[in-house]
């Protein structure tokens, strides 16, 4: 790994100095001044000649050697002596001073550290060339600093900065699982696997779990970067269930991770021991495909145990060192959040739509003479309530109100003004008045209720079996939709009126004959807005669908019309259809 340091360090400005002397030095065996700085220096220093062998070291270097003191290193390879280093690099890197003569600066290299199996220690290093009698390359001063605080702490930010881009985008828990194995696998790990409480997947809203139950988990995503693929049996097991006596769930519930940087080699035994209760033929089947190294990090946010993530490192990479567990627990504890806002998202939005369809009519009358559908769809973007309605009233023998309204706004308020004006609008059209006064007493209820902010549109008729005509009036709502035998779909030509609550509002009622199998279409304007075309373009788009699917009966051509033009609403979407 190459790459340029943008903060220069003392330990790097010395090690500048040292070797821009060390170019105007053809030996620094001899007693020069290079030679004293060298050797005194803090710093590990080497020379090498054309071979890449070795000619001197200092003590420094010596410290760096698995037990080679620096003396013994004359006319070695640095493979011999630094056996742990990534020696391919630096020979390289070397080897290319030497046939251009220009320094290389900033060379980072890592090594095994000796106190961790899996841990890394990384290194700076500055490499110059040493100029011969006769102009020639012949050698390289080549000095090094620790720069492993350092190292990890970039890379730390560095996966934080990624986790925090590409983690939580969505307001679901299943694709946030997935997000976090998008950046865990394969930057930290071989192999990903994230285990969600089933109460969790549902949006439940979760008291803190009592340490002594078992507690069920089912897989929801899973990451399998090595070769060979994932094994079968890893990934059918698609939910377990922990046992209350094993450590495993001792841990979990607890929100301590559980770190084996030697699985591979644990005995079927030792594995039965930690295991998790009905997960030991999902981990037996993990080791048998070469899963050398565990870290599993409980995913708990605000108190609450949410599950569990498996991450394996496979045979062929290094174990997994103390500095990879703070990474992943760091990475978990960011996921856990996005994991947690998403199932609160799935609860208030299950509680949401369960008022928002209790305020609805749980079913419309059937009316002689006509063909009734409705559909009510939430927006997928939002977890509030909304103010969209409908509703059809009986008003005597062969006459009935179609009302579609919409108040504005996503929250409570909305909801529960919609309530009041549905209710409202009900009892009014008991007392057998016009469109036009149904509306005009709406708007005075509406402004009575509504803050100054908040308004509502209306579109309410009134429909004769007998004769066919249809009497309208609208409330700053979308014009309506007809389709008549033979003919291609129109709007009614409706006065615009003003929406309710804006207060003296002036509406007109108007007659239209629907003859029959004509279709009467009444909905709300999250049908034809979006935010990628005007209101005009959406109800163009609409009528062009109305005539490829008028023919089908009105439930089914409720469904084509949803399909068609807002297959993922963001806003709320009522539809009434009428077909007489």
């Amino acid at each position: 790994m190459h790459q340029a340091c943008t903060r220069p360090t003392r330990p790097g400005a010395e090690a500048l100095a040292l070797g821009v002397a060390a170019t105007d030095a053809v030996s620094a065996t001899q007693e020069t001044p290079v030679a004293k700085g060298l050797m005194q220096s803090p710093l590990p220093a080497l020379i090498f000649n054309a071979e890449l062998q070795i000619t001197w070291a200092n003590e420094a270097a010596g410290k760096v050697s698995r037990g080679r003191p620096a003396a013994q290193w004359r006319g070695r390879r640095l493979a011999e002596v630094l056996p742990g280093m990534d020696v391919g690099l630096m020979e390289r890197s070397l080897r290319s001073v030497l046939e251009t003569g220009r320094p290389v600066a900033d060379l980072e290299v890592s090594s095994q550290a000796d106190d961790e199996p899996g841990g890394e220690q990384f290194w700076s290093c500055v490499q110059f060339p040493i100029k011969g009698g006769d102009g020639d390359t012949a050698g390289v001063v080549h000095i090094m600093w620790e720069i492993t605080q350092r190292a990890q702490s970039e890379r730390r930010h560095a996966l934080a900065d990624l986790a925090s881009a590409r983690i939580g985008t969505a307001l679901d828990t299943t694709r946030t699982a997935e997000e976090l194995l998008d950046v865990a696998v394969p930057r930290l790990a071989d192999v990903g696997a994230v285990d969600l409480l089933t109460t969790v997947i549902e949006g439940d809203n979760l008291a803190r779990q009592a340490h002594g139950d078992p507690m069920r988990l089912q897989r929801v995503a899973m990451r399998w970067a090595g070769n060979p693929a994932a094994p079968p049996d890893y990934v059918r097991a698609t939910w377990l269930e922990t046992d209350p006596a094993k450590l495993y769930h001792e841990r979990l519930v607890a929100g301590l991770p559980t770190f084996v940087p030697d699985f591979g080699a644990m005995s079927t035994d030792q594995l039965r021991e930690m295991d998790s209760g009905t997960g030991l033929t999902r981990m037996l089947s993990a080791r048998a495909a070469g899963a050398q190294s565990l870290i599993v990090v409980p995913l708990t946010a605000r108190g609450v145990i949410m599950g569990i993530v498996i991450l394996y490192r496979l045979s062929g990479s290094r174990p997994f060192s103390r500095a990879d567990l703070a990474l992943a627990r760091d990475l978990v504890a960011r996921a856990a959040v996005s994991i947690d806002n998403a199932r609160l998202y799935t609860r208030e939005r299950a509680s949401a739509l369960a008022l928002q369809r209790g305020l609805l009519p749980r079913r419309i009358p059937d009316v002689p003479g006509l063909e009734l559908a409705y559909r009510y769809v939430p927006a997928e973007t939002a977890a509030e309530v909304g103010g969209d309605w409908f509703d059809v009233i009986t008003l005597g023998p062969g006459r009935c109100a179609l009302i579609v309204g919409d108040v504005t706004g996503h929250d409570m308020r909305a909801a529960s003004l919609m309530g009041q004006l549905r209710t409202a609008t009900r009892t009014l059209a008991m007392l057998d008045l016009t469109p036009t006064e149904i509306l005009a007493r709406l708007d005075r209820i509406t402004a009575d209720l509504a803050d100054e902010e908040t308004s509502a549109t209306c579109v309410y008729a009134v429909y004769d079996t007998g004769t066919g005509a249809c009497d309208m009036a609208r409330a700053g709502h979308p014009l309506p939709a007809v389709v008549r035998p033979g003919r291609e779909a129109t709007f009614l030509d409706l006065p615009p009126g003003t929406p309710l609550g804006v207060g003296g509002g002036q509406y007109e009622t108007v007659r239209v004959q629907l003859p029959r199998e004509s279709t009467l279409v009444l909905y709300t304007d999250g049908l034809i807005e979006t935010r990628t075309a005007d209101l005009g373009a959406g109800m163009a788009r609409l009528a062009d669908t109305l005539d490829t699917v008028s023919a089908l009966a009105p439930g089914e051509a409720c469904d084509s019309l949803l399909t068609t033009l807002a297959p993922n609403p963001a806003d709320d979407i009522a539809v009434l259809m009428v077909r007489t």
